[in-house]
């Protein structure tokens, strides 16, 4: 294969879960972006079938693979996923250039399809607080993609491709938003707590548990993972929880207060906390629009960034208390 991106038939995988695991079960397609992934329906249980494209490095699956089994140790109580050996005893597995791990399957549906309450909005701070409190001592360098378009830390990279954002009133509040960045919370980067955080908590990757709607059950998807500011974790996770949400201070105060409940947050962390937030959303912004750029057909980019747009305007617009009123 020379597409970076897999492209395995399901009768591939089959005989890949048999030869590899022993596994026999029904294979059926899971959405992903560059990667490929396959859930395996079994008797004894579901998993899914990770391979990766080649364009990640095999040093950045390893330090997933250590971090699950480094949450799994410091609060086992956290449910992630779990990396299944193969028959030979390997973790990762390189087949045509791709690598390939097993997974357990986390039951429980993504946060998008969830009933939002004030409960459910606590529960997102308090696990994602658990993970963060985990992951503190979990410094990776090697975990560091300081050029990666998506590490907030390098926000100011993406304002190169400003200029794909469609409507000027939109670009004008997105430099607003750069210029509060470089002046209040750029010159601070530097006191910010550092470590390998999840960098994508989004409304796909969170799970609500079936039985208790109020509850996160599990957190998947750890292909952005990076080494970054560790206040990133909740500034990410914030921007995408208040998506769509019309009472934005009821939300952020509970999420802000489960997570610091279970990490509590730095004076300058704090402060800077309003402003990642929306920096997260200009990222979120600029990169769709440019991937709109590249894929002019696919008219569901632009669509799907409708909410962060919105969001941005009424955080600018409606200034909602975001984090003043959490103590530390």
């Amino acid at each position: 294969m020379n597409n970076p991106i897999p492209d395995f038939n399901d009768e591939t995988i089959a005989k890949l879960v048999m030869e590899l695991y022993g596994i026999e079960g029904k294979i059926s397609a899971l959405v992903s972006y560059e990667d490929q992934n396959a859930r395996i329906n079994t008797l004894k249980g579901s998993y899914v079938l990770k391979i990766a494209n080649n364009r990640l490095p095999i040093e950045g699956l390893q330090v997933q693979t250590d971090a699950f089994e480094h949450v799994r140790k410091t609060v086992p109580t956290l449910n992630l996923p779990r990396i299944i050996p193969s028959i030979k005893g390997g973790l990762i597995t390189i087949v045509d250039g791709f690598a390939i791990r097993l997974l357990t399957f986390l039951e429980g549906d993504v946060l998008a399809n969830a009933n939002r309450s004030p409960a459910l909005y606590h529960s997102i701070g308090s696990f994602m607080g658990q993970f963060s409190n985990a992951m503190k001592d979990f410094n990776r360098p090697d975990a560091l993609r300081p050029d990666d378009l998506w590490n907030l830390d390098n926000i100011l990279a993406c304002k190169i491709h400003l200029k794909d954002v469609v409507r000027s009133e939109d670009r004008a509040r997105i430099e607003r938003c750069f210029d509060t960045y470089v002046t209040n919370t750029q010159p601070k980067l530097p006191e910010l707590r550092k470590a390998v955080i999840h960098n994508d908590a989004n409304e796909q990757n969170l799970l609500v548990c079936a039985q208790r709607p109020d509850k996160v059950s599990g957190l998947i998807d750890f292909g952005d993972l990076q080494f970054a500011s560790q206040v990133n974790e909740l500034a990410i996770t914030l921007a995408y929880a208040l998506l769509e949400e019309k009472d934005i201070e009821m939300a952020a105060g509970e999420v802000i207060h489960g997570y610091t409940a279970e990490f509590p947050l730095e004076v300058t962390e704090l402060e800077m906390l309003p402003n990642l937030l929306a920096m997260r959303l200009v990222q979120s912004i600029i990169m769709s629009s440019n991937n709109a750029k590249a894929f002019p057909d696919n008219e569901y980019i632009l669509i799907s960034q409708k909410p962060a747009l919105a969001l941005l305007k009424k955080l600018e617009n409606e200034k909602p208390m975001i984090g003043a009123h959490v103590y530390v």
